[in-house]
């Protein structure tokens, strides 16, 4: 059986952890710091807070959104913190890119190399799961007879748009769980796209971790 798939499968277990731990550190470094130093003082107290509320999102994915979804979807992930980073937003780098200049200018040792690259691999993970739904709807939708070829191709693209995604992400009440959940003014096609990215992801996990059949089995959810 070829399980190329596999080669997609990322060990994220473990990976939010370490949240609580800078919580922990910025109180010590804040600590330190003399009374007058208000600003300093004021960044800390603004990354605790930040973190603090993407910790809070964490779980609250974890123990309602994730047996929510493996209903829906009917798929047990086998990886919690591989379904958070599909809530993953762009915004999240600002934090730590600041936090790691911080660490660095306080002399406080912390290797952020995962963390500012989280973003980039929820865009991988939905990258795949756009190309695992693709191959989904194909072996769905099919129908052997060359006629029908164009009405495959126009269900195809209904299903996999934007605007459907969107719709089901709504339905789903997955958007107001994203991280970090910043209200940003954009138009109505960026949001959607952003809220498709956010199932496209989904269903790029279930790849990563068990293949096309599964994805095939839950791709009925998106007509």
């Amino acid at each position: 059986m070829n399980e190329s798939y596999l080669k997609l499968k990322w060990n994220m277990a473990g990976t939010f952890d370490d949240l609580p731990v800078f919580v922990k550190q910025l109180n010590d470094h804040k600590s330190m710091l003399p009374e007058n130093n208000k600003n300093d003082r004021k960044k800390i107290d603004n990354w605790i807070s930040q973190i603090a509320a993407i910790n809070e999102e964490i779980q609250n994915i974890k123990l309602k959104k994730i047996p929510f979804l493996e209903k829906k979807l009917q798929y047990t992930f086998n990886d919690p913190d591989l379904v958070v980073l599909t809530f993953i937003q762009p915004g999240i780098k600002n934090l730590f890119g600041e936090l790691n200049k911080f660490y660095k200018k306080a002399g406080i040792k912390y290797d952020f190399e995962t963390y500012l690259n989280l973003d980039q691999a929820a865009k991988v993970l939905a990258l795949i799961g756009d190309a695992a739904i693709d191959l989904a709807l194909a072996q769905v939708l099919w129908q052997p007879n060359i006629s029908n070829v164009g009405i495959l191709t126009k269900q195809r693209s209904e299903i996999a748009s934007n605007e459907n995604l969107a719709k089901v992400c709504d339905k789903w009440d997955l958007y107001p769980s994203r991280i970090p959940n910043k209200i940003s003014r954009t138009n109505k096609e960026k949001t959607n796209h952003a809220k498709g990215t956010i199932i496209e992801a989904l269903f790029g996990v279930i790849y990563a971790e068990s293949g096309l059949n599964p994805v095939v089995s839950s791709i009925v959810v998106l007509k």
